[in-house]
């Protein structure tokens, strides 16, 4: 994309709900339609940040309204790739 200097790793805004195991939790992430993902992953996979929580994505595409982001698991929903807004990426 024209004007961007990717990075290929960010913070995904997600919700953090109990897992079916002491040592996971489910991640639920809303997409760009509005669609709820959800998936599990290891509790170690999840960061806090003030107000928020969030797991490590892979950057594909990025413009000023989304990103299309490789999540860690494949989600129940079928994909393991999901286009989510650009305000719930958080680049370090």
């Amino acid at each position: 994309m024209k004007g961007y200097e990717l990075k290929n790793n960010a913070w995904l805004r997600c919700e953090v709900r109990p897992g079916m195991f002491e040592n996971e939790v489910a991640i639920c992430i809303t997409t760009v339609d509005g669609t709820v993902v959800s998936f599990f992953v290891p509790v170690d996979f999840v960061k806090s940040f003030p107000g928020e929580k969030a797991i490590r994505v892979e950057v594909v595409d990025r413009t000023d309204d989304f990103g299309v982001v490789t999540l860690p698991r494949r989600t129940f929903e079928g994909s393991n790739v999901a286009t989510v807004p650009a305000r719930a990426l958080r680049f370090a």
